[in-house]
């Protein structure tokens, strides 16, 4: 098969990105549970089989659109940058993606996924878009010396992600530079080498 066969046709990238505009818009004006097959196929104007052939389940729609526009890759690991900023950009960058419609879409799936086993699931397969990342720095910074040897990065990791999550998801507050440069350097001042 020659390369230019394995592309996406463009018409079915322009489908699929109407059809998650149309999930955007739903969940927007009427929350996650009008999020379906049959809503957004009727929002955008396809039929409810071609929604199906692009996502099996509604927990996919969701994921997809919490993924949307969310890059952490563009967040240096190694090289000139210290430590406190390679966790400040990651962070700030998952601070970004919360403070916008993908806060408002994490927020719904974290609800229902305590009731939908495909909610969870694909709960459980987005963990790449940040901690797990985080993680991986946090464990690069205490092998080189950066943090100290025997900090518990997953501590360390649950204790940034998760202030994110409180203060967003649970107070509905904006994530502001300044709010993330203190919870960095407050959470990571005390496991740096003196």
């Amino acid at each position: 098969m020659a390369k230019s066969d394995t592309r996406i046709n463009p018409q079915v990238e322009r489908t699929h990105e109407l059809m998650l505009d149309a999930a955007g818009s739903l969940l927007a004006g009427n929350g996650p549970e009008a999020v379906t097959h049959l809503r957004v196929g009727e929002e955008a104007g396809v039929a409810r089989a071609t929604v199906y052939r692009h996502w099996p389940n509604r927990a996919d729609i969701l994921l997809d659109l919490l993924r949307r526009g969310t890059s952490l890759d563009l967040v240096p690991l190694d090289g000139d940058v210290s430590l406190l900023e390679r966790i400040t950009g990651i962070v700030t960058a998952f601070a970004v993606a919360l403070n916008g419609d993908r806060g408002r879409t994490l927020s719904a799936m974290i609800g229902l996924a305590e009731w939908d086993e495909d909610v969870f699931a694909a709960l459980e397969r987005m963990t790449h878009l940040g901690p797990r990342r985080l993680r991986d720095l946090l464990a690069a910074g205490s092998e080189s010396g950066e943090l100290d040897a025997g900090s518990d990065v997953d501590m360390l990791a649950d204790q940034l992600i998760g202030a994110l999550y409180l203060r967003r998801l649970l107070y509905h507050d904006e994530l502001t530079d300044s709010y993330i440069d203190r919870l960095v350097s407050a959470t990571l001042s005390p496991h740096l080498p003196v």
